[in-house]
């Protein structure tokens, strides 16, 4: 990201995990408030903090590479760390929301580069009854893996980012009720802009971008979900952006959760799939472990058919509601025609994720 889009907010990892992290380890946490604030105002967020170690082995006709990465909240080749702060205002049928937002240093590109803080959700939301309307920055509604860590049963994601958008500018539209919902979302993009996954591309005269979901939840402990994403921005290369995303997951019972997510994209010279397999298994109310193959499989007019492949094991320990540590070991195998490309990797990682 350009760093003179963002507030200098470096510090603000070591000020959260102050403020927040006795009040997260005590015994009356669930009753314990940072600050205290009208009822029309509600402040909330998280500190993720991790270790991993990455070991990668690259084949090739045009040689071989062997690499490791070591990480400690510097993310390393991994957006695994960062701090939100989030503030919401609530009037009547209107909310508005604002956050800030944190991810120490990035050796990738997918974030820009380099250190960085600034606002990422902004927005305001009016609520009538079923129908909402919403205006402003905020998160795609496409991915059963969820942006944000607090959310992410997994230190990492199943496949990499590019097919599912992230953040973009726009307006949506939203039906809900407790057995289904559906909206429309018309952007400044739905493909990611010079910042990375934090925005669009911040130009509503080049091309739009559009979302449209369903989701079913009739059928008790069920959920269905089918979302697409088209975007006609001049950004892109080639032909238009085009994501089709269907997840369904089940809760077997108390214990298990199952889920399956396709994702078929078209964006550029290339085309493919991406999909999971995932289950939750809680030992105890405590510990869990999540189970987890990704794999895709497509082709590019550049590079030809490339195809990978990934296992995890992921155990987590919740302290408490506020507090949660997790592990995750993920083998991962990636080929592509180009040079006869093939790529191991095998990923560890530990992992605290503070919430208030």
């Amino acid at each position: 990201m350009k760093n003179d889009k963002f507030l200098g907010l470096k510090n603000s990892p070591v000020v959260a995990l102050a403020l927040f992290a006795g009040a997260s380890l005590s015994s009356n946490a669930a009753t314990t408030s940072i600050v205290e604030t009208p009822d029309w105002l509600k402040v909330s967020g998280y500190a993720v903090a991790s270790y991993s170690y990455t070991d990668q082995e690259l084949t090739s006709d045009l040689g071989d590479v062997q690499s490791e990465d070591h990480s400690f909240f510097d993310s390393g080749r991994n957006t695994l760390d960062s701090v939100r702060l989030g503030f919401e205002v609530n009037q009547g049928p209107f909310k508005a929301y604002a956050s800030l937002f944190y991810v120490p240093e990035f050796d990738g590109n997918a974030f820009g580069g380099g250190p960085n803080a600034g606002i990422l959700d902004a927005y305001v939301n009016y609520k009538s009854g079923t129908f909402s309307v919403t205006a402003g920055k905020y998160l795609s509604w496409l991915g059963y893996e969820a942006f944000h860590a607090p959310n992410l049963a997994t230190l990492t994601f199943a496949n990499p980012p590019g097919y599912i958008p992230a953040y973009h500018t726009g307006i949506k539209f939203e039906y809900v009720t407790d057995t289904f919902s559906t909206g429309l979302n018309v952007s400044d993009s739905v493909l990611q802009g010079t910042d990375g996954f934090w925005g669009g591309d911040e130009d509503f005269g080049n091309g739009l971008g559009y979302e449209v979901y369903a989701v079913y939840k009739g059928i008790d402990k069920l959920t269905l979900f089918g979302g697409i994403a088209f975007d006609d921005s001049d950004e892109q290369v080639g032909d238009s952006f085009l994501t089709y995303d269907f997840w369904t997951s089940y809760a077997i019972s108390d214990k298990m959760t199952i889920a399956g997510e396709i994702i078929y994209n078209e964006s550029g010279t290339s085309s493919g799939i991406r999909s999971l397999l995932f289950m939750k298994y809680a030992f105890t109310e405590q510990f869990s472990t999540v189970f987890r193959v990704g794999y895709g499989d497509g082709e590019d007019d550049i590079t030809g058919d490339f195809g990978r492949y990934s296992l995890t094991v992921a155990p987590a320990y919740a302290f408490n509601e506020h507090l949660t540590l997790r592990g995750e070991i993920t083998y991962g195998s990636s080929d592509t025609d180009f040079a006869n490309t093939d790529v191991d990797t095998l990923f560890t990682g530990i992992q605290a994720v503070l919430t208030f």
